[in-house]
């Protein structure tokens, strides 16, 4: 062992000089090609190696140490230039020119049709999230990847879901009934907006953010609300790629709403004392004093013994937070790719497999993608198609736990009762609450199984005869096919139970079941002629026809049998009764021709006039036509001033303008006629009857049109690597799609017209400085942006200075759009302090108050990365403000005694906290000023007359003008720590290009002010307020994910 230990260290001591003697260092300078001049922080690497690589001293010189023998060639880099690679030769003192390369003006971004353009010519905000971006931390749902990425861009999940759906807003609201969402294109392909959900993120080559009317005016109607183009990957030139990935990431329940622990189940008497009730479910009994109570009413055992569970009266900490699981991903990813001089293909398939936070909570989903362009000649075919299957087994509770978890009184363990079949108290017959279920029955008693099938492929065929002249065609389709199935698990109740004085127990629980097949179907075709020619140094002209059709098709599918004959046989044959259901399609299409000039000028001026026809059949024939314009012109600066041309602290400078007029139709299809469905109760027998529509239609509506202009700046400092992107636009959008309400003695309730404007204006600025400090190996890069953004009503139909959108978003004419009203209480009008009753000490309620808008009116984005050597650590950042949200939860929790504001009392009685009374003489009679109006005075020592379930059920909790509150967050929404294995260790397997492991997190923390007790500010329910947020329904808790990712290139 001796000599063993003893040779080990002599070898370890010889192996530096061992491994001096087998590599080098190589030296040199690095220096602008124009100017002569030595670049600092310029990054010199060894070709194919992450781990050997350095930075150029302030006088553009480096040294290379640790360079093995056999490495033959340098890239040398830096923010501005074009990367260079040159042999090392002997490695002593090399000269490394770099060609200035402005990057951000040559960058090619997507624009609309998919036609690309240089960032130079470009006279909108157009953004680009590159795959790098979107996969920091591996997210499954390439929408969620993009938050806080993108100035102007905001996206929101409805909830924590496995299948949650998401709200995409760019540039804030246009419309106040019609969809205010994007268009998405995948491929050139126009796509249903929640296809991004299904892709595969990690086959995204990057997405095109065109932001207004102004970037998409090209896409028609479809893309007022601005476009996202999704281009996908394709094969490179060079040696195939294999790339497999796997990542595992866990999802742990955090953001619950703040409880009360004091008290338990109960009420209160005549005199305000509260007492222990048993199976109760609100908790406004007495405070919690470890005494053993009897739990829950008594039940009768199988045996038929009658049983009454007892346990102490003591809050049980973590009982409402064990419900929730951690929820696992393993997501799989393998491609192969290759590429030549003729042609390329991309070949991927993915596995992703979820189960969620609450048990029984599944989810798989498998992609495919192929892609492959072929060259002969002057033409060039390309496919693009994916596949995606979709499938889950989910609770159908709709509370997804949370409401019945507040009607849990705190001193029950939920722990104990989550096997409810085998335990004493947990099935429904003996369940220790009377109202609400076990929660854990809940899950296994109601299920929704669902399984979505998305095709989207295209087909496109180029040729380019002449070097001036091309044609291209292009062929898409889309298709979505779902089916879905909710089932109840019956239940039969003991005759105990029936009279234990169980709420829910009165009459047995029945097998149900819902079935539903829907298929969408999309099919887009365009065709489009390019031609260019310069004359000159000094002129340039592009120009672009084209005409496309877009056709929808939509058929659904539905029955219901409200009861089944025999318990849990699930289908429709063993239905008791008439079964329900119904079925319908739609099918719609629209014609375009389009056309967009394109011209240069001297090398510094650029101008695009556009110009779109569409005819829709959505619309009336009169008015199904309609034409919109656009233009935009971007002057640089920087190289039309020979001051600036080779500044050697300005790298650009571009002053950008532009104008459109978009047009869109927010009706349905068949929207234009009165309709009529099947009455209430009906069909009886063989006998049927059909009811008219109570809402008017209006054959003549009229598009929707929206006017934007926008104006910006863009300006690069010290070659790049500070950039500053900031624009300010100003949009109007006229003939809104209204539905008004019409007196009943014309038969009808309300009827659609065109009337209402909306203006809205904004400031985004995109700021990169890369890097912001460099030192050695280290480097540190920082992107920010910011968005300050407001939309206006500033006219309705007939001079209405309101108008409701759903309950509680309203339309106000002169204030931000949407705005939420509230019941608030009545308030001194001079003091604006709450009246209390002198007598009660009680509030009164008032009316309904505008409180504030419900979209954030400042958005902030914050990315940044630490990198050294093969280790490299990113975060994302991003906050939300100057909006409010309506908490539901609070209602809730109110209702049920489990409000932390119910308790801040002690449930005694108190002075209502910034309240007045009327004021009384001498003589104890009201005081009235000389106009009549009360007097008041502060309240200083008039109690309410309860402190307990009387008053925090009563007018408090109608006063939900109090859980209306600022919406503001601070939110990490990703972390990612990546370690790039050493090349040389690849070197060594002979076959292994790349590996690097990641450590994820996502959703890590959150910062929201004091007054937020009820969680999550962001998730705005479901499919009701897509269109206009300002409800949060925090049925289920949110969660933290974390995870670890493996990545290897062979």
């Amino acid at each position: 062992m001796k000599k063993i230990l003893i040779t080990t260290l002599v070898a370890l001591l010889c192996l530096p000089s061992i491994l001096m003697a087998q590599t080098r260092t190589v030296t040199g300078t690095v220096l602008d090609a124009e100017t002569g001049e030595p670049i600092p922080f310029a990054s010199v690497a060894v070709k194919g190696s992450t781990t050997l690589g350095t930075y150029t001293l302030d006088d553009g010189t480096f040294s290379l140490p640790g360079v093995p023998q056999d490495a033959t060639t340098l890239i040398a880099s830096f923010v501005g230039y074009q990367d260079v690679e040159i042999p090392i030769g002997n490695g002593t003192n090399l000269q490394i020119s770099l060609e200035p390369d402005a990057l951000f003006l040559d960058q090619v971004v997507v624009t609309a049709l998919g036609i690309q353009r240089q960032s130079k010519e470009i006279g909108y905000s157009a953004a680009k999230v590159s795959s790098e971006d979107l996969n920091t931390t591996q997210n499954s749902d390439a929408t969620q990847a993009l938050i806080g990425k993108v100035s102007g861009l905001q996206i929101s999940a409805a909830s924590a879901s496995l299948d949650a759906e998401v709200r995409i807003n760019l540039r804030g609201s246009r419309s106040f009934l019609g969809d205010n969402s994007p268009l998405l294109v995948v491929d050139g392909v126009p796509t249903p907006l929640d296809f991004l959900q299904s892709m595969n993120p990690n086959d995204i080559d990057n997405i095109s953010v065109l932001k207004g009317g102004s970037a998409a005016a090209l896409y028609g109607s479809s893309a007022a609300n601005g476009v996202l183009y999704v281009t996908t990957k394709t094969g490179e030139k060079g040696r195939p790629r294999i790339s497999y990935s796997l990542t595992t990431t866990f999802d742990k329940a955090a953001y619950y709403p703040q409880y009360q622990k004091r008290f338990g189940p109960g009420a209160e008497d005549e005199f305000g004392f509260s007492y222990y009730i048993q199976g109760e479910n609100q908790q406004y009994g007495p405070e919690f004093d470890g005494s053993i109570v009897p739990i829950g009413s008594p039940f009768m055992t199988a045996s038929g013994e009658i049983r009454q569970l007892e346990g102490p009266y003591t809050f049980q900490e973590g009982s409402r937070e064990s419900y929730y699981e951690t929820g696992i991903g393993i997501q799989n990813d393998i491609s192969f790719s290759s590429g030549g001089e003729n042609g390329n293909f991309f070949v991927s398939y993915q596995n992703l497999h979820r189960t969620g936070t609450v048990e029984g909570d599944v989810m798989d989903r498998n992609t495919v993608r192929f892609n492959a362009s072929r060259i002969y000649k002057s033409f060039k075919a390309s496919v693009n198609f994916s596949y995606s299957n979709m499938k889950g087994d989910m609770n159908n509770s709709g509370s997804n736990g949370l409401y019945n978890l507040w009607n849990t009184p705190g001193h029950i363990d939920l722990r104990k009762y989550k096997d409810w079949e085998n335990v004493e108290g947990g099935n429904p017959n003996q369940w220790i609450n009377d109202y609400y279920e076990n929660p854990y029955w809940q899950i296994d008693t109601y299920r929704r199984e669902f399984r979505n099938d998305r095709f989207t492929g295209a087909a496109t065929l180029e040729w380019k005869p002449l070097k001036w002249l091309s044609f291209m065609g292009r062929v898409g389709m889309s298709t979505n096919t779902r089916n879905s199935s909710t089932k109840t698990y019956a239940w039969h109740f003991d005759e105990f139970a029936k009279t234990s004085g169980r709420a829910y127990a009165t009459s047995d629980y029945y097998s149900t079941f819902y079935t539903y097949a829907n298929f969408d179907q999309r099919i887009n075709a365009d065709v489009m002629a390019f031609a260019e020619h310069e004359f000159g140094k000094n002129f340039g002209i592009k120009g672009m026809v084209g005409w496309s059709m877009n056709s929808r098709y939509s058929d659904s599918k539905d029955l219901e049998a409200s009861q089944l004959a025999l318990d849990n046989l699930f289908n429709v044959g063993n239905k008791v009764g008439e079964l329900l259901g119904e079925n319908s399609y739609t099918q719609t299409r629209s014609q375009s021709v389009y056309a967009s000039v394109d011209f240069s000028f001297l090398g510094w001026i650029y101008l695009q006039v556009t110009g779109r026809n569409d005819w829709t059949s959505l619309l009336d024939q009169s008015n199904w036509s309609f034409f919109y314009p656009g233009a935009n012109m971007s002057l640089m600066l920087s190289d039309a001033i020979p001051a600036l041309k080779n500044s050697s602290w300005l790298s650009y400078l571009k002053l950008r303008g532009t104008f459109a007029k978009v047009g869109t139709v927010n009706v349905g299809a068949y929207g234009l006629d009165n309709s009529a469905s099947v009455n209430s109760y009906f069909p009886f027998g063989s006998l049927t009857s059909y009811e008219l529509s109570t809402r008017i239609r209006n054959r003549y509506l009229l598009p929707e049109f929206t006017t934007e202009f926008e104006v910006g700046l863009e300006v690069g400092f010290l070659k790049d690597r500070i950039t500053l992107e900031a624009a300010y636009y100003h949009q109007k959008t006229t003939n809104q799609t209204v539905n008004v309400s019409i007196p009943y003695s014309t038969g009808a309730a309300s009827k659609y017209v065109n009337a209402g404007t909306m203006t809205g204006q904004g400031i985004e600025l995109d700021l990169r400085l890369t890097p912001v400090l460099e030192f050695g190996d280290f480097y540190w890069n920082v992107y920010a942006n910011a968005t300050f953004a407001n939309s206006i009503v500033t006219e309705l139909y007939g001079g209405l200075d309101e108008l409701a959108v759903y309950e509680p978003i309203y339309a106000i004419v002169g204030m931000p759009y949407p705005y939420i009203k509230a019941t608030d209480l009545q308030r001194d009008p001079k003091s604006g302090k709450i009246i209390v009753d002198r007598n009660t000490g009680l509030p009164k309620l008032g009316d309904l108050s505008a409180i504030g808008q419900t979209e954030p009116s400042v958005r902030l984005g914050l990315s940044t990365q630490f990198a050294w050597k093969g280790l490299s650590l990113n975060a994302t950042f991003e906050y939300r403000g100057g909006h409010v949200a309506r908490f539901d939860a609070e209602y809730d929790m109110l209702f049920s005694g489990t409000s932390l504001t119910s308790a801040i009392t002690g449930r005694q009685r108190f002075v209502f906290p910034n309240s007045v009374v009327q004021a009384v003489d001498d003589q104890g009679n009201l005081m009235y000023d000389g106009n009549g109006d009360p007097i008041y005075e502060a309240n200083t020592n008039i109690t309410t007359n309860s402190g307990g379930k009387s008053f925090w059920t009563g007018v408090y909790q109608s006063w939900r003008a109090a859980s209306v509150i600022s919406a503001a967050s601070w939110k990490l929404r990703e972390l990612s720590l990546t370690w790039n294995l050493p090349q040389r260790w690849m070197d060594k397997t002979g076959f292994i290009q790349s590996a690097a492991v990641s450590l994820v997190g996502r959703n890590l923390f959150y910062w929201v002010p004091d007054t937020n007790l009820w969680g999550d500010p962001d998730m705005w329910g479901g499919t009701g307020n897509r269109n206009a947020p300002g409800v949060v329904d925090n049925a289920m808790a949110g969660f933290r994910t974390f995870g670890f990712n493996i990545n290897l290139t062979f």
